[in-house]
């Protein structure tokens, strides 16, 4: 792992909704978290990071820097759309949370991914910890490059919907 894959991974997701000085202090943390666990859990007493989630500590604090509007948490879809409604705006998508309520997680998925095409693509993104669902979205002319970097970085990433 190195800072230019950890650097182009913050940029593919931000789709130029951060700034750089931003995504390279987000990109020093992974790395710092990455290159000593031990100091970097030391320095950092309020972690939540626990041993037990299955994920080295790195993961974590890049999926820490996920949030906030990146990256989506939920155990219902409908939950999991109005949170990408919100990150979207009033107004900008058609498809209502309401729509959701009676699907399966799968068939709301595939529901929440017609209505983001052709635009962006939902992604499943390493392993959620406390729900059951854990996503991103990711521009569809990147997603081939996005999944790429992730399998280079070796980070679980796959469409959520597949049709």
């Amino acid at each position: 792992m190195n800072q230019t894959h950890i650097t182009e991974f913050f940029d593919l997701i931000a789709d130029g909704g951060l700034e750089q000085n931003d995504i390279l202090a987000m990109s020093a943390e992974v790395l710092k978290a990455a290159n000593d666990a031990e100091s970097y859990l030391a320095n950092d007493k309020e972690s939540a990071y626990q041993a037990h989630f299955a994920i080295p500590l790195w993961e974590w604090v890049l999926i820490e820097q996920l949030e906030d509007g990146l990256l989506f948490r939920a155990n219902k879809a409908d939950a999991l759309y109005a949170q990408i409604e919100e990150a979207f705006g009033d107004g900008e998508l058609e498809l209502t949370s309401a729509a959701l309520k009676d699907l399966s997680n799968a068939d709301a998925l595939c529901l929440i991914q017609k209505e983001l095409d052709p635009a962006y693509t939902l992604v499943n993104f390493s392993k959620p910890l406390n729900d059951e669902m854990q996503v991103l979205l990711m521009r569809s002319n990147k997603l081939d490059r996005f999944l790429a970097l992730c399998k280079t970085l070796e980070l679980a990433a796959a469409p959520s919907c597949i049709n």
